[in-house]
């Protein structure tokens, strides 16, 4: 009996997984199609190489973004595992066959009399939307979210550095080919995106504090401190059922770092035991 309420519990919440992502993926099409690249917006990532591309070589941008998005999962399989690509397979397919159906959408949705401001603040919202639902799903559209995976294990370059870097220089090339007009409502349309998929994603704290049980304590210490960039300390505990030395890290964060440190510490030690609550005063420090 036990064990069927546990697969139960399995497939409902694998089941809830893949409607979000499938619903975030969606959103996050109709934001791209509609808002942006109909307006020539390169907003970063995959879809916007992909924009950049089909104007200078007339490549499809769904092609393109599928084609890209293959040989990242390639090159992620030896870099990062099996798991991270099974979770990534399905963004992989998913993403090129909405963009290809969202793509119509700008014949039948006429955005024309709208002023460009409010273009891109209703593209951000949808956007951020969009992400804030596939980070909560747990599953990954590949393209440049491998990329940005691959040099943080290589390189210990943080994922936001690398995005920041990444879709900077998307953002200037497009300054040359589409203008410096569109460059700047770009930057605006990411700068929106990312705090609505902050509120979707992380709620409404500003900060998280994590309690952190782990054998690897060393490692995910010097990962808070020179990645992230913030303090932890760490605390002499006992097991109460075993009895045995344990280690707990107490540290808290930025919000904004909470996603990127719970996948990275899970990936550190799999089996560390953490708590996460929201934080929403700090005073003092240590």
């Amino acid at each position: 009996m036990k064990n069927k309420i546990v697969k139960g519990l399995e497939r409902d919440s694998f089941l809830k997984k893949a409607a979000l992502f499938i619903w975030g993926v969606l959103l996050y099409s109709i934001s791209f199609s509609l808002f942006f690249s109909n307006n020539d917006i390169v907003t970063g990532g995959s879809t916007g190489i992909a924009l950049i591309i089909n104007e200078i070589y007339k490549i499809d941008v769904s092609t393109f973004v599928f084609v890209f998005s293959v040989i990242a999962l390639i090159i992620g399989f030896f870099f990062l595992g099996l798991e991270n690509t099974l979770k990534t397979i399905s963004g992989v397919l998913i993403l090129p066959i909405f963009l290809k159906f969202t793509s119509i959408f700008p014949r039948y949705i006429d955005l024309s009399n709208l002023p460009m401001f409010m273009i891109i603040l209703l593209g951000g919202i949808i956007m951020g939307l969009g992400n804030g639902i596939i980070l909560r799903s747990g599953y990954s559209v590949g393209g440049f979210q491998t990329i940005y995976q691959i040099l943080y294990k290589c390189f210990y370059i943080s994922i936001g550095k690398s995005t920041l870097i990444l879709n900077g220089i998307l953002v200037l090339i497009s300054s040359f080919i589409f203008g410096w007009d569109k460059a700047l409502y770009a930057i605006l349309g990411l700068f929106i995106a990312s705090k609505v998929t902050d509120k979707v994603m992380l709620e409404t704290s500003i900060s998280k504090s994590f309690f952190i049980i782990t054998d690897k304590y060393k490692e995910i210490n010097d990962y808070i401190i020179t990645i992230l960039g913030r303090s932890a300390t760490i605390v002499n505990a006992t097991g109460g059922y075993s009895n045995s030395k344990k280690k707990i890290l107490l540290c808290v964060m930025p919000t904004r770092q909470y996603f990127l440190a719970k996948q990275t510490i899970q990936e550190i030690d799999e089996n560390a035991f953490f708590l996460i609550t929201d934080t929403y005063e700090i005073y003092g420090g240590v």
